[in-house]
């Protein structure tokens, strides 16, 4: 019998989510079905309502994939499992894989993921671990590191998208997607600082001259750095009307050019953190987009 104190939990296991097959509804069902088990008689505090598990299971890893958050009182989380060990088991260690990915990525919303002060999440972790150990559903700290695979340490890069109306994306010829996963896949493991985790790239598109420019071009060469979430956030303007008339090549060079001068432009910062090894990020970035223009060319 559940008591006064208990609070409602809801949760999601989402296996190849991007993949329209749906191929393994089963394990996901049963996943949900043990941790809603674990957490039903539990009050972990205020800010989380919701667990959504991530879970890829793909032959090239795609660390773009990998995006972790807290949001509306959502906790989304995501991790990979290597693909030849999942392939080769049965259901039944299907699951235990999954569970233990999710163990794994409860234990990043503890240690790199901004929290509610009164969210106990360091219970969370210890007790849905003791409660799949009791299960015999844990997973030995050998055989986690070889099937989970998540970086606790890693920098992310991200585009900010604005996109005006007045924009025909046929006449963009380069995918801000794919631009992106190329950038997260090259830097994924490699760290530049403590204190900067995250690089927000604002690519604000819209014709200068057009009815939305008045508004937007306040942003223009805005920067900041938040120490909360560890961010470096710097924006950068393109003209619709100018970009439209290049071939795929400058465009693309384009780009490269305002994300390397957005990378610069965080030594005009008025307050900027002493961690962050800026140049060598900046040379890192560089050789980064030189390869992709040499793979696309």
């Amino acid at each position: 019998m559940k008591n006064d104190n208990t609070k409602k939990y809801e949760c999601w296991f989402l296996i190849n989510q991007h993949i329209f097959e749906k191929e393994f509804e089963a394990i996901q069902q049963k996943a949900i079905n043990v941790f809603l088990d674990f957490i039903s008689d539990k009050n972990y505090g205020l800010g989380i309502n919701l667990f959504r598990f991530d879970i890829y299971v793909e032959p090239n890893i795609n660390f773009g994939r990998q995006t972790d958050s807290l949001y509306s009182a959502c906790a989304h989380l995501s991790a990979h499992i290597d693909k030849q060990l999942f392939d080769k088991v049965s259901d039944d260690e299907k699951l235990k894989l999954v569970l233990n990915a999710s163990l794994i990525l409860v234990k990043y919303l503890e240690q790199k993921v901004p929290l509610p002060k009164d969210f106990n999440v360091n219970n969370l972790y210890t007790d849905y671990k003791q409660y799949l150990k009791k299960q015999s559903l844990l997973l030995d700290q050998t055989e986690t590191d070889r099937a989970i695979i998540k970086f606790f340490d890693t920098t992310r890069f991200h585009f900010l998208r604005t996109e005006t109306a007045e924009v025909d994306k046929s006449k963009i010829h380069f995918d801000l997607n794919e631009v992106q996963d190329f950038i997260n896949n090259e830097i994924a493991g490699r760290t530049f600082g403590k204190s900067v985790t995250t690089i927000d790239f604002g690519f604000e598109l819209y014709d200068f001259n057009g009815g939305f420019a008045t508004f937007l071009k306040q942003t223009e060469n805005y920067k900041r750095y938040g120490t909360k979430y560890k961010n470096y956030l710097v924006v950068k303007h393109f003209d619709y009307s100018e970009i439209k008339k290049l071939d795929e090549q400058q465009q693309y060079r384009l780009l490269k050019a305002k994300i390397l001068e957005g990378i610069n432009d965080y030594d005009d910062l008025k307050r900027k953190p002493k961690d962050f090894n800026k140049e060598g990020f900046y040379n890192i970035m560089q050789n980064i987009l030189n390869t992709y223009e040499k793979q696309k060319s």
